[in-house]
This record gives structure tokens, sequence and C-alpha cells, in this order.
């Protein structure tokens, strides 16, 4: 299993960027277009917490909740062809609302992880495909000399075996444009892909973000 990716490799410290493409595709049967795969990053979990639930906002056995402005992520997974991938696992994992994760190798000097933030989350499909999560909105960070928008990782796999690890982004976010991972995106239609939707307005705020897998 391949945690990584295969387009570029951030750490806090210094950025190495391995040139690869990523493919775009139209079906004839649905307007869907693949989701990019693109970086796990260096913070994927080394070990899965016990407490990994739909739930971010709480760790099990913590006194109160996590800090920052709570949202929930959801939609739906989905083949090119529009049909809805049931038993897919569906894994989260991000900074909080300090821009930090909760991992060894996450050692910023400016502040230390919310010990109420559970930081990664996995659920399964049901038939229709659909995915949830609660969590709180991710900072902006530096990693090396280079800026990261606000963004949360993906890893999605299906019953078949096929995965896919990508990032989900926020419409309407300035350091989009700047960060190095967005900006080689290629297309409008590849941006789009990887950009959540705001939905209805709510308390709390809600995303819909579908992922197709090619």
């Amino acid at each position: 299993m391949r945690h990584w990716g295969t387009d570029v490799m951030v750490t806090r410290r210094g950025l190495i960027v391995c040139a690869a493409g990523l493919v775009v595709a139209k079906s004839a049967l649905a307007d869907l277009t693949i989701t990019p795969a693109q970086t796990a990053g260096p913070f994927y979990p080394r070990f899965k917490p016990d407490d990994s639930d739909m739930d971010l906002t709480r760790v099990q056995g913590a006194p109160g909740a996590a800090l920052g402005e709570v949202i929930e992520v959801q939609g739906r997974i989905l083949s090119l062809k529009g049909h809805a991938l049931r038993d897919a696992v569906v894994e989260i994992w991000q900074a909080d609302t300090r821009g930090r994760y909760r991992h060894p190798g996450d050692r910023s000097f400016f502040s230390s992880p919310d010990p109420n933030f559970q930081g990664y989350g996995a659920v399964r499909t049901g038939s229709d495909g659909a995915y949830r999560f609660r969590t709180v909105k991710p900072a902006a960070y530096r990693a090396g000399q280079l800026q990261r928008t606000p963004h949360i990782h993906f890893r999605v796999v299906d019953d078949s075996n096929r995965e896919l690890v990508t990032q989900m982004y926020f419409p309407g976010e300035p350091l989009n444009a700047q960060d190095m991972v967005y900006s080689r995106l290629s297309g409008n239609l590849t941006r789009d892909a990887a950009t959540a939707r705001r939905g209805p307005n709510g308390n709390p705020v809600r995303y819909e973000f579908d992922l197709v897998l090619a």
C-alpha cells in the first residue's frame, strides 16, 4: 500500500516534488470527472487510533470538544459511469484548527496538537455509496518555505481493492491558487473535481464532495 501518492511529497522542513501526470476523463454515460490522485503527504497515521469513527470533533476519553469551526463533509463514492460503490472504505486525515496533525512527524515549535481533535476517521459506504464525517475546518500551514491551503486528505479503497488517495479543497479559499499541490492540478475540470461544494446554510456548515474512481 502506498501512502505517499505519486505527484508530490511534502515535509514541514522541505519540499520534494516528483513529476507525474494526472488523469482526467469524461464518461459517455455520465457527466463525471475522475477525482485526481494526489499525495498522501507525510502525516498518514503510522498507527490507526482506537477512536477512528466519523466524528473527529471528539476523542473517546477526552474531556472536551475540538477547537475550531465544526463542519460536516459528505458525499458519495462513484464509478465513472455514475454507479454507487458500496462497501468502500473512506478514510480522512487532516490538520486541526491550529494547523497541526496528530502525527509524531509533525514537530512544529509554534503550537501543540489539539488533544480533543481525533485527526483521523474512517467509515464504510452503504448501498448508496454515501459517506459522512463531522470534523473541524483545518487551518492553513507552512510546508518548508511554502504555504498549504486548508485541505482534507482522503483515501478510498473499494470492494475490488481499487485505491484512490487525494485531497479535498475548500471553495473560495484565497490560498488555493498559491498552494503547491493544488496549483499542479491541470485544468478547471480537475480543480473542480478536487474542490468541495458548500451545501445549504446550516449549523454546522456542510460541504459536499463526491469522489469518482477510475
